[in-house]
């Protein structure tokens, strides 16, 4: 930056080297004159300047050094943006050129791991009848959609099991029958409802039940373990009589008889229930099964949890278990203490008369596993 003196002083320097280059051609007496003029601009360069003169050279001296400062700002983010840049550009080539990486092999199926799988069958009610406008439009079913929803069942089952194999080593498959496959002639309402008699409805499911457990075999080569419960449908009493239940019920018959259709198979084992429960010992998990008539619940607020949790609760005073196994309510409920099946008839007048939450026809699935215990939770849907 140039301050305002040295201004001058090339100034008055103009003038002198002005001067002497005229002095070459001029006479002596017009020499004098020059160095009297010339004197007298220089002595007005530096004495004659006036105020405003001045001012406007500081404006403009200051002006010139804002714009230094501004254009030094400028330059030095500029300099911080190419280093940041040079900085990113470098990263990036590191990240191309790197090559730190393994090998992932394939998990072989049937490992290290353990586990049984566990399919749960009931409410099926095969032979009742599920008009659309009965449940708003929500379901319909019929003989024909049983059959078709119960074939769909085994085969989501073999599906299903297979899946899990290729990451867990699983031999056994635990098919708990909960009851109620056929809705019967308990309420007078199912009478006209039923499209079948009680005892043909229940040589209906039969060979339903046989059917698919026959798929199952022809189709795995897991070994069969298959809790067979009644349920409060298929009694041929007005009401339930707890103490002689089994005998009263053609559910209980039905077992027998597919037990005997199975008994020189090695790969099947039925456990037909005497009483309300039966347990079964999976690896360290313990579970109790039963059909859940005898649960309590009218719809409340808290839904089913509340009268489950406080059944249990009792119950376990007499056998602990870790984990209850149950249907008749239709609805599906996988929680960490008990399973409530759902039901493959679906939404239905009785659905709406106990006020069950809405739900879709499906079936609970679950594994067992060695270490874990119950986990893989997966609902079969067979609608």
């Amino acid at each position: 930056m140039e301050t305002k003196e040295k201004i001058w002083h090339d100034e008055a320097w103009d003038v002198i080297r002005n001067a002497r280059r005229k002095a070459k051609k001029l006479t002596p007496e017009e020499i004098i004159g020059l160095k009297k003029e010339t004197e007298k601009t220089i002595q007005h360069i530096f004495s004659e300047r006036t105020e405003s003169e001045e001012i406007s050279e500081d404006r403009i001296l200051r002006m010139k050094k804002r714009e230094d400062t501004e254009y030094k700002k400028k330059y030095e983010l500029v300099l911080r943006q190419i280093e940041r840049l040079e900085a990113d550009h470098s990263s990036i080539l590191e990240i191309v050129k790197d090559e730190r990486r393994h090998i992932i092999y394939p998990v072989k199926g049937g490992g290290a791991s353990e586990a049984v799988a566990v399919a749960v069958a009931s409410d099926w009610h095969i032979e009742e009848e599920v008009r659309l406008e009965s449940v708003n439009g929500k379901n319909r079913y019929d003989l024909k959609e049983a059959k078709r929803r119960a074939d769909k069942f085994f085969q989501k089952v073999v599906a299903l099991t297979r899946k899990e194999q290729q990451d867990v080593a699983i031999d056994t498959l635990v098919l708990a029958l909960l009851g109620d496959f056929t809705s019967g002639n308990i309420h007078p309402e199912l009478l006209s409802i039923c499209s079948l008699p009680p005892t043909k409805a229940i040589l209906e499911a039969q060979g339903f039940l046989q059917s698919g457990i026959e798929f199952i075999l022809n189709n795995s080569r897991l070994n069969l373990v298959i809790p067979c419960h009644v349920g409060n449908h298929s009694r041929i009493t007005p009401k339930t009589y707890i103490s002689s239940e089994q005998g009263n019920s053609l559910e209980y018959g039905m077992y027998h008889s597919l037990k005997m259709r199975f008994a020189g198979e090695p790969r099947v084992k039925f456990i037909i229930a005497e009483g309300y429960h039966s347990f079964l010992d999976v690896y360290d998990t313990k579970i109790r099964f039963h059909h859940g008539h005898s649960l309590k619940y009218q719809g409340g607020v808290g839904g089913l949890t509340i009268p489950v949790n406080k059944a249990i609760a009792q119950w376990n005073k007499e056998t602990r278990v870790d984990m209850d196994v149950f249907g008749h309510w239709h609805t599906y409920m996988p929680l960490k203490n008990f399973v409530a099946n759902g039901s493959l008839i679906g939404y239905n007048a009785f659905a709406v008369s106990i006020k069950a939450d809405y739900d879709v026809p499906k079936q609970a699935y679950f594994l067992v596993d060695k270490k874990l215990g119950p986990s893989i939770f997966a609902p079969i849907f067979v609608a």
